[in-house]
């Protein structure tokens, strides 16, 4: 006891000194963590708004570059595509159904004349009007005229555009000029109507340019600007749209100024859904369109395109050539200005014309914005700012942040998961220095069992001893009588079957403390295999009943027949023997020492029973009867050595089987070995 106490005495120092070196390390880190925890829905809130902002950059800078490459013309209600067949003829823009963008809230044109309009809205022609929105479109198209009119519309000017020499778009206030480059791409007239409509490259041919092939509509875009040449024809009929539609259409025109007064039909709620998109009769009628105030131009000087194949020209209607017109749009450009009360981030973009400047745009619907933020947000609060200083948040679009803060909810639960940090690392502490505490007295455990093994190991030395002596004494006693033919010579055989059993005997102590050996270096092994169990007992029955007769017990076998088990031969007969004897030994003092071996199926396993009629085993025993060195007597009790019992069952669950103890009910020890069966 010496040494557990030692033992003790120096772990209960050394986790001490460990325990409090922890404690203050770890209180430092949680410190640190709590600090990380509180901050940590600041911060994702700040990533999560840089995330946004830039998806929504990607958004409006995708929404740009499709509306720079949309044509001046898409701006109003019905337009003359100028890749279309020659003639005379109009069809709705595609913005005259509204816009097709969620992000878009309505497209607005405006002139030098203060003149404010919308694609959704004729009020020329009401039927061409959108007709399931129409409250909003004039509700939109009035907002662009109190809020916008004043700020963007253009003033008059006197510049004449010429297409031999195209001048940069007039320069916005705050905005810088613009130097030109030339952009490859080009837009012809399409074919007749016989042949489908294409968009191609033209490339420089060897013959001259002819009036004809210089009237075609062509694109040249700069670096900043679009400088666009466009046919005399076409330009006067966009400029004339709705005169054109309501020419090309009388009838249907006369049948609508009948129901509708005049009165009804200027103003802006337009009359019953008819076709937006009327086809012109064929062949169409030609249509004199009025001369516009457009000089005469010359084309620019530059290689000779390839065209596309002949197209019988046009008439004019005019003495005047049908040369192009040029006109310089400007790319967009976002500007903050308010509408309907509240800041609202405008694109906007300037088209100069022969008959003055246009200013063209489109207004952000801040409710999609507001919306796609709330979906989007996460834990974070986000709201959209126009304002100056960058400072305030991740920037959209110029002049536009967003304002970021965290969630209070999620700040709580910081707050919260904060303080679970300092009462995790407290219970765990806590857990483990009981842990520790338990460690250290298991250890302490350890030295005490292992000098009780020490002396369990000299009593079992002490007792292998005796029982080695006692089978060694009658070898060595009959052995004498038959070497010096003392005793009676009839009982010779008798003494030769005594050596046989003490030899026996001695052979099963030999073979329990090598199979104790092998049971604690872990190398027990068996071959179990299927065969008859019931011819198997019976063998060992025969084999231990002339030394159980002697010894004045009797054997009582009842094996049912085919019985068939998985097992290892050495090892059953190791087992069956162990019982025996203990039975044997143990029931010497019982008036019946009968011992009963029976097996039968039960289940699916098979149980072996060996029951005797003797004192059985005390409740108190029973916990460590299959321990090692543990004997149910006491010391004044039959010699032995306690390994049978724990030999027995490590050999019974090698085998896959289990033995175990039963009390009987009229006193006695039954031990039942189940086995698998086959």
């Amino acid at each position: 006891m010496r040494k557990a106490l030692y033992a003790a005495g120096l772990l209960s120092v050394a986790l001490a000194v460990l325990l409090v070196a922890w404690f203050f390390a770890g209180w430092a880190d949680v410190r640190a963590r709590q600090m990380a925890e509180r901050t940590a829905p600041i911060k994702a809130a700040e990533a999560r708004a840089v995330e946004l902002a830039q998806d929504l950059r990607g958004e409006l800078t995708g929404l740009l570059a499709r509306e720079i490459d949309r044509p001046y013309f898409h701006y109003q209600n019905l337009f003359r595509d100028p890749r279309a067949s020659r003639g005379t003829g109009v069809t709705p823009s595609p913005l005259a159904s509204g816009p097709a963008d969620s992000l878009v809230m309505g497209y607005f044109q405006l002139d030098a004349k203060g003149r404010a309009t919308t694609p959704t809205i004729n009020d020329d022609v009401p039927e061409l009007s959108e007709p399931r929105q129409i409250a909003s479109n004039l509700a939109f198209r009035g907002e662009v005229i109190r809020s916008l009119s004043s700020k963007l519309a253009p003033p008059p000017s006197a510049i004449v555009v010429a297409a031999a020499d195209p001048v940069p778009a007039r320069p916005r206030a705050g905005s810088s000029l613009r130097r030109p480059v030339a952009v490859a791409q080009t837009l012809e007239p399409a074919p007749r109507p016989s042949r489908p409509v294409t968009q191609q490259q033209v490339a420089p041919q060897a013959d001259p340019i002819t009036p004809q092939q210089v009237a075609e509509q062509q694109v040249t875009r700069q670096q900043d600007a679009q400088v666009i040449t466009i046919d005399r024809s076409s330009y006067a009929q966009n400029s004339l749209s709705n005169q054109i539609y309501q020419e090309n259409t009388p009838q249907q025109m006369q049948q609508q100024r009948a129901v509708t007064p005049r009165a009804q039909t200027r103003s802006r709620v337009p009359a019953p859904t008819v076709d937006p998109a009327p086809s012109p009769p064929e062949p169409p009628p030609p249509v004199t369109a009025p001369e516009l105030p457009v000089p005469r131009v010359t084309p620019p000087r530059r290689a000779a395109p390839r065209v596309a194949p002949a197209i019988p020209e046009p008439p004019v209607t005019n003495d005047e050539p049908d040369d192009p017109v040029t006109i310089i749009v400007s790319p967009f450009e976002w500007r903050t200005l308010p509408f309907a009360g509240v800041p609202a981030l405008v694109a906007v973009r300037d088209v100069d014309t022969p008959d003055g400047g246009l200013v063209q745009g489109f207004v952000i619907d801040r409710a999609t914005l507001t919306s796609w933020l709330a979906r989007n947000a996460g834990d974070a609060i986000v709201e959209l700012r126009a304002v100056d200083s960058a400072a305030s948040g991740p920037e959209i679009a110029p002049g536009w942040h967003l304002g970021v803060s965290a969630h209070p909810r999620a700040l709580a639960k910081a707050t919260v998961d904060a303080a679970q940090l300092a009462s995790s690392f407290l219970a765990r502490f806590i857990l483990i220095g009981i842990i520790a505490a338990l460690a250290a007295g298991f250890v302490v455990l350890l030295v005490a069992r292992s000098e009780r093994l020490a002396r369990e190991r000299s009593q079992f030395a002490a007792a292998a001893a005796h029982e080695l002596r006692t089978p060694l004494a009658g070898l060595q006693l009959y052995g004498d009588m038959l070497a010096d033919g003392l005793g009676d010579p009839a009982k010779q055989r008798d003494y030769a079957r005594r050596m046989s059993e003490e030899a026996s005997r001695l052979g099963r102590v030999v073979s329990n403390v090598l199979g104790f050996s092998q049971l604690e270096r872990g190398n027990l092994s068996v071959e179990p295999e299927v065969a008859r169990l019931d011819e198997e007992l019976r063998r060992l029955a025969e084999r231990a009943q002339p030394a159980l007769d002697r010894a004045g017990a009797a054997l009582s076998l009842e094996v049912s027949s085919e019985l068939r088990a998985k097992f290892d031969r050495d090892a059953l007969a190791r087992i069956v023997g162990n019982l025996l004897d203990n039975a044997e030994k143990y029931g010497r003092d019982a008036e019946d020492r009968t011992i009963e071996l029976s097996a039968r199926q039960s289940g699916d396993a098979v149980e072996v029973t060996i029951a005797d009629h003797g004192p059985g085993i005390g409740q108190h025993v029973r916990a460590k009867l299959f321990r090692p060195f543990a004997r149910g007597v006491s010391a004044d009790g039959p010699a032995g050595l306690g390994l049978g019992l724990a030999l027995s069952q490590s050999l019974a669950r090698a085998m896959g089987g289990e033995l175990e103890y039963r009390a009987a009910a009229r006193g006695g020890a039954v031990f039942v070995l189940r086995l698998m069966s086959a």
